[in-house]
């Protein structure tokens, strides 16, 4: 199983490639949205770190996900300031 992020920061985005994590620098909201529900369905994800704006954009996918799913685990991350 592997470890995604998604970020609207490209500074987290990029801390968490150097660190070995597919990370999705997204700015759409629609696009973010899009994005975890894609990867909530793929069974190779185990981790989704989205940080704590994403989490407010997609609060309703999230829930969601969490109350039908047992993976993937989503977990939030600080904003960097």
């Amino acid at each position: 199983m592997r470890m995604v992020s998604i970020s609207k920061n490209n500074d987290i985005a990029v801390g968490l490639r150097l660190a070995g994590i597919q990370s999705f620098f997204i700015k759409d909201d629609q696009e973010i949205k899009k994005k975890i529900r894609e990867l909530s369905e793929d069974k190779n994800v185990g981790i989704i770190n989205i940080t704590e704006e994403v989490y407010e954009i997609a609060r309703d996918e999230i829930k969601q996900i969490e109350e039908n799913q047992e993976l993937p685990l989503i977990v939030k991350i600080p904003n960097s300031n």
